[in-house]
């Protein structure tokens, strides 16, 4: 009986304590929100949702531009295929008399790259060139003259222009080079035609011209070069031997060939 007294009371105790919790948790929260409303009105957070929504990837348009499809990058590779004549000229250093000239009909390619530069470019390029077949008499040959012949003229050289823009179209280049060529030398007498073995030596030219700028990807230009082989000594010659010409070049030059490869 004792104990089931004092349950009634510890129960009725609790609800008490339950009750009096009640109104002290909502007296709190109504004095909280009367000191709210004496600050200000709430702050609607929705304003500070973005107008825009933000782009769903990343745009690589200017990358994409750095290299290859900008007409105007730092860096462009180009191609150029080259044509002219060749006032050409063989001598001996120690032999005078062996001097003939002839012209040749040349042609060319290159492959280079392009660095940008204040009003134009700098270029450096591996050049190879080939040259017709060289068939003359000697300049001081008497009725029946001997034939000097030298055929497979090639060479082979590292190539630096400065290109200098005059306008947005037109403008001038200077430059050089320097690498090796070579040929094999023969010659004729009554009909009779001998060579000895190729030879090769070092190899170096300058110059310069006029460019035009047809395209921004596109460029003819018309230069002036002169050419030079060092004086070759084959074993079974008896004179040193020594090419050099004067050549007109016809360029065109096709920057960033393979653009649309990469795309």
């Amino acid at each position: 009986m004792t104990v089931g007294l004092w349950g009634w009371v510890l129960r009725g105790m609790r609800v008490r304590m339950g009750i009096r919790l009640f109104f002290l948790v909502a007296a709190v929260a109504g004095a909280s929100l009367t000191h709210a409303e004496e600050l200000g009105s709430a702050i609607d957070l929705t304003a500070f949702e973005a107008t825009n929504p933000a782009p769903s990837a990343v745009d690589d348009t200017v990358l994409d531009n750095v290299a290859w499809h900008s007409g105007r990058a730092s860096r462009r590779i180009y191609l150029s295929g080259m044509i002219g004549p060749s006032f050409a000229c063989v001598n001996s250093p120690v032999e005078p008399s062996l001097l003939s000239d002839d012209t040749l009909f040349d042609a060319g390619g290159a492959v280079g790259i392009a660095f940008e530069r204040r009003r134009g470019w700098l270029r450096l390029e591996v050049e190879g060139m080939g040259r017709d077949t060289y068939f003359t008499p000697f300049n001081d040959a008497p009725t029946d003259p001997n034939y000097t012949i030298l055929t497979n003229n090639w060479s082979v050289m590292q190539n630096m222009w400065r290109d200098v823009m005059l306008t947005d179209r037109f403008g001038i280049y200077g430059g050089g080079g320097i690498g090796a060529g070579g040929y094999i030398l023969g010659e004729q007498f009554n009909d009779e035609i001998r060579y000895v073995e190729p030879g090769s030596s070092f190899a170096w030219q300058f110059g310069g011209g006029l460019l035009w700028d047809i395209t921004d990807r596109l460029t003819f230009d018309v230069g002036y070069r002169y050419f030079s082989i060092d004086a070759i000594q084959q074993p079974t010659f008896v004179f040193p031997n020594q090419f050099s010409a004067s050549e007109l070049m016809f360029t065109l030059r096709l920057y960033e060939p393979f653009r649309n490869w990469r795309r």
